[in-house]
């Protein structure tokens, strides 16, 4: 069987610290406190207001369960080159959103079966540039939900959400790039790295996959396509995908498409592979 996965986090951002999840089976909600929706992408004209909901949802199946006390606050975000998100204090970065925003309440009590919105107004400025402004409204526990007893040992469990916020103001331009692809054979797997670049100044959400061949070009590995970590307007990153499969050794050739969803057609990108044979130590001491 074949196991492929990105070597960064999931990029839904639902959790930022997945102390709790909201978890959700064919059969009943899980125990667990999540943000719904975690994702917005908002095409506003400079000049105007929107307001949204970000509900905060506490499932729990237990009788047990106890309210938990919460806090909002804003932040900015952004994703690093390896495609892995970073989040910083509110309005401290390029482009940040954050003083755009306002919400109500800035303090909840989650109550177990409960949904809890949090109303979020965006209010555009006249001189908005162009392009994609982003945003993070959190939502943290607060340390007096542990109730302290000398007699026992408690475990202290620390946890925040975010939901993103994409604020597009119009003319908005997308053009995407592979710049780079490398493969390289580790302890770990097979590691594949494309290096995409995004020269227009709002976010895209690629589609990729790609194939390993060998000798005889027959198909050793297949990723069916999948969406690939967004590239932010005016960045550059290398997500590498692992592998995790042992080709025999010998020569292969990578073959990598990307849909950069931009209005121009699908990127293709080749490289070779090389396996060297496998060295295993010998454990049996000396005689």
């Amino acid at each position: 069987m074949i196991s492929l996965r990105a070597l960064f986090p999931a990029f839904i951002f639902s959790l930022v610290m997945p102390a709790l999840a909201l978890a959700q089976s064919d059969t009943s909600p899980q125990d667990g406190i999540g943000v719904a929706p975690a994702r917005f992408e908002l095409q506003m004209m400079p000049g105007t207001e929107k307001t949204v909901v970000v509900n905060v949802i506490y499932n729990s199946a237990s009788t047990d369960a106890e309210p938990c006390r919460l806090v909002a606050y804003l932040g900015d975000w952004t994703i690093l080159g390896s495609g892995e998100p970073e989040f910083f204090k509110a309005g401290t970065r390029p482009g940040s959103a954050a003083p755009w925003l306002i919400y109500s309440p800035a303090e909840v009590t989650a109550v177990p079966g409960k949904v809890h919105p949090i109303r979020v107004t965006i209010s555009v400025p006249e001189d908005a540039e162009p392009g994609d402004h982003l945003a993070a409204l959190f939502v943290e526990s607060r340390h007096d939900n542990i109730k302290l007893d000398q007699n026992h040992r408690q475990v202290i469990l620390r946890f925040r959400m975010a939901a993103l916020f994409y604020i597009m103001v119009p003319r908005l331009t997308r053009k995407g790039s592979l710049e780079n692809l490398s493969a390289s054979d580790t302890e770990n797997g097979i590691v594949i790295t494309p290096t995409l670049k995004n020269s227009g100044n709002s976010h895209l959400r690629p589609i990729h996959s790609l194939k390993i061949l060998d000798a005889t070009g027959a198909p050793a590995v297949e990723l069916l396509p999948r969406e690939s970590p967004p590239v932010l307007g005016n960045s550059e990153m290398s997500p590498p995908l692992l592998i995790e499969k042992r080709l025999p050794p010998g020569t292969y050739s990578v073959h990598y498409r990307i849909d950069f969803k931009d209005g121009t057609s699908i990127t293709e990108g080749q490289t070779d592979l090389v396996i060297g044979p496998r060295i295993h130590a010998d454990k049996s001491g000396p005689n």
